[in-house]
């Protein structure tokens, strides 16, 4: 099969919006070499492809012989390669999950491939039986309305989702986009029709909206939060026993008292 190597990168660069000058300083190559690249008149080195492949998250093949429909599908199973830098408690050999706190989301979608930049963000051990020992998990934390009674300020446990289309039936999913960073919804696929994810609130003062599948960077599936806002009876919750008590008897002085005036 004849090598699309020189359309398929030009076409990647675009889509980021990069200069040759800007890939090729991420690369560690001069624009003039990466120009040859481009235009066919020279090849690169099988290091320079993984390197070029890891760079666009997408496999070598796909960079070389695939078209657009393929490499779209290649990256939504989880077939390129994806950079997930996970920490280990060296003591157990076992994952620890990483805290992304909103402070750190925005810069999470430009960092969450860089172990150094991950290793800054807290992480914690969660041995409980309701996550399985072999699954990738992730806390972020959210703000904003939009998915109440979830808090603002709440954070999210999230398990690592690999094949994104295995996402959707409205259930809730924390999302990596390019533009937006970290985004909490539920998500309706339509990776299949439209190459896209569509991004429902549970808040219905706020509209779904969709985004395309080549925003995306990661998706993770919730599976518990964490808030520190308690409810309150004010909020429609059970009141307590020693709340009821009260207002029994702050009813019974008024109807003492409504007896009194009458007689």
């Amino acid at each position: 099969m004849q090598s699309k190597l020189p359309e398929n990168l030009k076409s990647l660069r675009k889509e980021r919006g990069w200069t040759q000058q800007v890939l090729a300083e991420r690369l560690g190559l001069t624009r003039p070499t990466l120009g040859a690249y481009e235009e066919g008149r020279s090849e690169p080195k099988l290091s320079t492809l993984i390197d070029i492949a890891a760079c666009f998250d997408i496999t070598v093949d796909a960079l070389v012989r695939g078209d657009e429909n393929e490499r779209l599908a290649s990256r939504i199973q989880g077939e390129g390669l994806r950079i997930l830098t996970v920490p280990i408690d060296a003591s157990s050999d076992r994952e620890r999950v990483v805290v992304v706190p909103v402070k750190a989301a925005a810069g999470y979608a430009f960092g969450y491939g860089d172990p150094e930049w991950m290793s800054q963000l807290p992480t914690f051990g969660l041995p409980i039986k309701e996550l399985a020992p072999d699954r990738t998990y992730r806390m972020f934390q959210i703000e904003g309305d939009s998915m109440l009674p979830i808090p603002s300020g709440s954070y999210i446990l999230c398990q690592y989702v690999e094949d994104w289309m295995s996402v959707g039936g409205l259930r809730p999913h924390v999302v990596i986009t390019r533009d937006q960073g970290v985004v909490f919804k539920r998500v309706e696929n339509d990776l299949t029709r439209g190459s896209r994810l569509v991004l429902h609130s549970d808040n219905p003062a706020f509209a779904p909206y969709s985004i395309e599948a080549d925003d995306v960077m990661e998706v993770w599936r919730a599976a518990a939060y964490l808030s520190f806002e308690l409810p309150s009876a004010l909020d429609g919750q059970p009141a307590s026993a020693a709340s009821l008590r009260s207002a029994l008897d702050t009813l019974r002085g008024e109807i003492d008292a409504l007896k009194r005036a009458e007689s």
